[in-house]
């Protein structure tokens, strides 16, 4: 009897303790037949992902996170996840287990399958990614918006100390006396444009004429297109001879025009040549200027006595009496 109890006690401490572990695994979502893949997934973060937690294909549950460890060999602080799937589902290499939230905050592991033809075996490490959280997202919603109402302030402020600033007193006299200058601005606008109107209504039909002008004006011009044409059209071969000319040649036959004439007026001024000494030589001048009056002489001398060159007496002349006399000498 004593040895049958010991055995029974035994049996029941066994079955207790394989029963706990069993218990255990099991509450824990762990397939005690193995009948799963595991696969590792390392993670900057897992933001709350905790052991249990579901693994999702297409909001599909096919597995459950089996274990969590964190990476301190290599001093990234990273996190090491190993989850369970089950074995009838074939994960490609390169998929990614990405970390999602509902909105309740329960996180999860869902698959994102790779275009790889190849499956992952059993140990594989899989890519990973984490989606932002809801507060994540609200965040960078909130972010831009708390950044625009806070330059909203600051620019509200500006402008409350601008209008702090214009409306003091000085600043108040200073607009009405604007506000006065433009209503005295605008009477005069109102009176010149009736002015204007009454000009444009006496003067209407000096306007009418003038427009008349302009359109008379106007169609002789159309009418003369023509004669315009050929003038612009001359103009042009005009100006295409005057383009041709080689005016580098006659710029340097004119400069040696002007050469010359400079060589020949310097040979004037020396009083070399005929020319040169005709306008240096004075004599000739006096000489010219004495011929000159006596010859005036001479024919005044002709007109006051003609009988003295011009004889038709059949008797002959007196020698006496056609004597010539300077006149300058009777004087």
């Amino acid at each position: 009897m004593k040895i049958r109890k010991e055995f029974y006690l035994g049996f029941v401490a066994t079955f207790t303790i394989v029963s706990a572990y069993f218990g255990y695994n099991f509450l824990r979502g762990k397939d005690l037949l193995d009948r799963t893949y595991n696969y590792y997934i390392i993670y900057d973060k897992i933001a709350g992902l905790s052991e249990s937690n579901s693994v999702y294909l297409n909001g599909f549950k096919i597995g459950l996170v089996s274990g969590l460890d964190l990476l301190q060999s290599d001093g990234s602080n990273r996190v090491l996840v190993e989850i369970q799937v089950d074995k009838t589902v074939r994960i490609p290499k390169n998929s990614v287990a990405k970390i999602e939230s509902d909105f309740l905050g329960v996180n999860t592991i869902s698959i994102l399958f790779s275009n790889n033809p190849d499956f992952a075996e059993d140990g594989d490490t899989l890519n990973s990614a984490i989606a932002t959280t809801i507060q994540e997202e609200v965040s960078m919603q909130i972010l831009p918006l708390k950044a625009k109402t806070e330059n909203m302030l600051a620019t509200l402020d500006t402008v409350l100390e601008s209008i702090k600033y214009v409306f003091n007193e000085e600043t108040q006299r200073s607009l009405a006396n604007s506000f006065a200058s433009i209503q005295k601005t605008i009477n005069n606008i109102e009176h010149s444009s009736f002015t204007l109107d009454t000009v444009l209504t006496t003067q209407k039909g000096v306007i009418s004429r003038i427009l008349e002008n302009v359109h008379s004006i106007t169609s002789n011009l159309k009418n003369n297109n023509e004669q315009i044409n050929r003038a612009i059209a001359n103009f042009s071969n005009f100006s295409d001879s005057l383009a041709k000319i080689d005016l580098r040649k006659t710029i340097y036959a004119a400069e040696k025009a002007l050469s010359d004439f400079q060589s020949i007026s310097d040979k004037i001024n020396r009083g070399e040549g005929s020319l040169g000494m005709l306008v240096n030589n004075d004599t000739l001048y006096h000489e010219l200027e004495a011929a000159s009056h006596e010859l005036n002489k001479l024919v005044e001398d002709i007109k006051l006595n003609p009988q003295r060159y011009l004889h038709f007496s059949v008797f002959g002349r007196s020698p006496k009496r056609n004597v010539y006399v300077d006149p300058d000498s009777v004087k």
